[in-house]
């Protein structure tokens, strides 16, 4: 008999709950496309700040011109030249004999006429030796009669006659003579015109040299006499723009005397010689319109045009170089600085010649503007820094 088998107890099921791995949900993936738009956006956002913060801190350097208010022969300018006003006639009268000045009856400013007596000298001298002369002379011509009646009668030779006539000449022109040193005391004005100098006083002794005992530029001149009416402008014009000058051509003359008023004039003569160290020639502008304001020696400009102009009523105009036009939606216009600010401001451009154009509206002139309207990122409203 085969032996019974043991009846094996059931076995326990290890626990593996501990040993199970714990994994998380899995979370759902954003679009890579999502997230490189938003870091664009982002990027754009702060490029687009940092360029507002940079345009509203940051000022543009610009440079600056003015608005400039011209008068019609400005405008009409084809050559300046600067010079004086001379006098075509002017005299430094000196006396011809040398003696003391007992009379002056001008001094500057005095006007006078052809022949007028300006100053008369001592002749105290002259009556001595013009009595003494006269005294010769009529003895010379009473001697003369007998010779005469001697000879008719056969009781001279004809030699004696001859002798007697010429000591008579020789007496007769010693009178003349000192007649004419005595027209010579009295000074006159050998034309209409006005003293400028007045070079000596009564009691001083003058001759035609220059005082005794001192030098003299002007010859012993008494006084210097100008025509006014004679005056004009001698200016030196460069060699080089000498042929851009015909006869009679018309120009505006502004002294600096008196830079408000502008004179008419025009090309009188061109002196047929130069300056060759300078390299200049002169010329002479007459006035058209004169006054009593113009005086010689004072400097004056030349503005030689290429037509003729109003003078004192030419009315005046207000040009911008062309370079400071810009156009905006369709509008020509300028840029104003206004509290460092570029503000762009309408305008009505007329002729435009070279580099410069005129305004007929919208500017009075003197404003400042922005030179270069080109410039790049130049808009209304800018900030802007006047670069020096």
């Amino acid at each position: 008999m085969s032996t019974p088998m043991p009846i094996d107890s059931p076995r326990q099921v290890p626990d593996l709950s501990s040993l199970r791995i714990r994994r998380e949900p899995e979370r759902p993936k954003r679009p890579l496309l999502l997230l490189l738009a938003g870091a664009v956006l982002t990027f754009a956002i702060a490029v687009g700040a940092y360029a507002w913060m940079s345009s509203s801190l940051r000022a543009l350097p610009v440079e600056t011109t003015t608005a400039a208010l011209i008068t019609e022969g400005q405008a009409l300018t084809i050559l300046s030249a600067s010079g004086y006003v001379e006098a075509e006639t002017k005299a430094d009268l000196s006396p011809k004999i040398t003696s003391r000045i007992t009379e002056l009856r001008v001094t500057e400013g005095t006007r006078v006429k052809k022949g007028e007596i300006i100053a008369r000298l001592d002749h105290q001298d002259l009556d001595a030796q013009l009595a003494e002369a006269e005294a010769s002379w009529a003895q010379a011509a009473a001697d003369l009669v007998r010779e005469q009646n001697l000879f008719r009668q056969g009781l001279a030779p004809k030699s004696a006659l001859d002798a007697a006539v010429a000591v008579e000449a020789a007496t007769r022109a010693r009178v003349d003579y000192i007649k004419a040193l005595m027209d010579y005391t009295v000074l006159r004005a050998p034309f209409d015109g006005v003293v400028v100098a007045k070079r000596a006083h009564v009691g001083e002794a003058v001759s035609p040299f220059g005082s005794p005992g001192q030098g003299s530029s002007n010859g012993g001149a008494i006084v210097t006499l100008v025509d006014f009416s004679t005056l004009y402008v001698g200016a030196d014009v460069n060699e080089s723009n000498l042929a851009r000058l015909s006869p009679k051509q018309p120009a505006e003359i502004v002294l600096e005397a008196y830079p408000d008023r502008v004179y008419k004039g025009f090309l009188s003569q061109i002196i047929p010689s130069a300056d060759r160290q300078k390299g200049t020639v002169k010329v002479k502008v007459a006035f058209l319109d004169p006054d009593e304001r113009i005086l010689p020696d004072l400097s004056a400009r030349v503005n030689f045009t290429s037509a003729a102009t109003q003078g004192k009523t030419a009315r005046t105009r207000v040009e911008v170089p062309r370079s400071a036009l810009a156009v905006r939606d369709g509008r020509t216009g300028v840029f104003l600085i206004k509290n460092d600010r570029a503000v762009f401001h309408p305008v009505v451009v007329g002729r435009q010649t070279g580099a410069t154009a005129e305004i007929t509206e919208g500017l009075v002139g003197g404003e400042r503007l922005v030179a270069d309207a080109a410039s790049a990122g130049l808009v209304n409203g800018i900030k802007v820094k006047v670069s020096k």
